[in-house]
């Protein structure tokens, strides 16, 4: 059995997407009208988030929307390394050039 789907707030800006032996760091907030995407809802089959405002989907590998309200893409800002918390990564995507 996986371990469960968990979202968590890792700065203001991001949170890490745990699912399915996975970790994705995506923006926190919906690109549509800025809903707080660490109350979404994650299906771990299609491997997409889905904003709890106005339910739009997002693909968590590419960000492309997939469903809801027209809108940018969803920032997909990194593959999670095994064992971190997503701190580290974070950090250096806050360090270097965006």
């Amino acid at each position: 059995m996986s371990a469960p789907t968990r979202i968590r707030q890792v700065t203001e800006e991001l949170v890490l997407v745990e699912l399915s032996g996975r970790r994705v760091l995506v923006q926190a907030a919906c690109p549509h009208r800025k809903g707080r995407l660490l109350f979404g809802y994650v299906d771990e089959q299609s491997l997409r988030i889905r904003c709890p405002l106005h339910s739009s989907t997002f693909d968590l590998d590419s960000g492309r929307r997939t469903a809801g309200p027209a809108c940018d893409p969803l920032r997909v800002v990194a593959v999670v390394a095994d064992g971190s918390d997503g701190s580290r990564e974070a950090a250096a995507l806050a360090d270097g050039p965006r």
